[in-house]
């Protein structure tokens, strides 16, 4: 009798609370039992929705201006959950910098698509579509035909190649990058000839391999000032002003002309950065002749650059310092 109390009790109580309590949980949507908790089917799909945006830092390089160096710009990557971090960044290389990154510039064809990022570990199988090979923008529609357009959409090529690797390998996780070209989504990848990246290279039979990172053609602090100075050297005033920050007036290129002071010899140390990277100091070797004739040494010069958004600078009052002598 005592057995037949209590369970009247309880079928009194379910009637009367619980599946009151469970039919209006699933008119507001909970309609699942998950790990002994009513979930809601709403509130389930929505914390996908809260988990699917990440915000990651990141390093990508992009072309400088029309030159052949790529510039590393740290940048906040929105990660969406069903992307991995290297597919993200491939995206981002592809869509090319904010036009409010000044200097910089895309290096992939219009139409360009990624396909997909597979790794073995250590090796990221990038499968790019059939317009990565197409007409490099703004170049004219007989481009094929064109000397400087073939030069150039080679070099493109390799600078688009090497963003990749630099961009994948910045961490250390991947070490190279084989790249690979598709006609459809659902074909497999084929090799490129590497003569589509490397004119120097006649066989059509050698084919591009896996790279590796090759920071020669990255804006590092060394390389910038190395950059600087060459511009200086061969009387690229549009380069070198491209470099400086503070105030660049609009007679550069005629005033440096003007003080007729030529650079001789340059050696560029591989220089110090700040421990929160946004300086770096370098010490330079050299030699001037000034206007007047007369041979000067640099000795030990030490010169200061500075980050910006998208490379690292020298200011005007440092060049004027290395250029004019006491």
């Amino acid at each position: 009798m005592l057995k037949k109390g209590i369970c009247c009790i309880l079928l009194s109580f379910l009637l009367c609370f619980a599946i009151p309590a469970i039919w209006s949980a699933v008119k507001s949507g909970i309609t699942y039992i998950e790990n002994g908790l009513l979930v809601s089917a709403e509130s389930s799909q929505a914390a996908p929705e809260q988990r699917a945006e990440e915000m990651r830092e990141a390093v990508v390089y992009y072309r400088f201006g029309n030159t052949r160096w790529l510039s590393p710009v740290r940048m906040q990557i929105d990660l969406r959950r069903e992307d991995t971090i290297a597919t993200t960044l491939v995206r981002q290389l592809i869509a090319g910098p904010e036009v409010t990154m000044a200097h910089l510039s895309g290096l992939f064809p219009p139409g360009t698509r990624l396909i997909s990022v597979l790794s073995d570990g250590t090796t990221a199988f990038v499968t790019l579509n059939r317009a990565f090979l197409d007409r490099p923008d703004n170049a004219p529609a007989d481009w094929e035909d064109n000397e400087f357009w073939q030069k150039e959409a080679t070099l493109r090529r390799a600078m688009a190649l090497q963003s990749i690797v630099l961009s994948l390998t910045e961490e250390g996780q991947t070490q190279r990058v084989q790249l690979f070209v598709a006609d459809e989504d659902d074909e497999i990848g084929r090799r490129l000839p590497l003569a589509w990246f490397d004119s120097s290279v006649t066989d059509p039979e050698v084919f591009l391999g896996a790279c590796g990172r090759d920071e020669s053609i990255c804006l590092t602090a060394h390389n910038t000032l190395s950059v600087i100075l060459g511009a200086w050297q061969q009387h690229d005033w549009t380069t070198l002003s491209l470099f400086l920050r503070g105030a660049v007036s609009e007679k550069f290129a005629v005033e440096m002309e003007e003080q007729g002071i030529e650079l001789l010899a340059y050696s560029v140390s591989p220089g110090n950065i700040s421990l929160d990277g946004q300086k770096a100091t370098l010490v330079v070797d050299g030699k001037i002749r000034t206007g007047s004739g007369e041979t000067i040494e640099i000795e030990r010069e030490s010169v200061l650059l500075v980050r910006s958004e998208t490379s690292w600078q020298m200011d005007v009052k440092a060049l004027n310092h290395l250029m004019v002598r006491d």
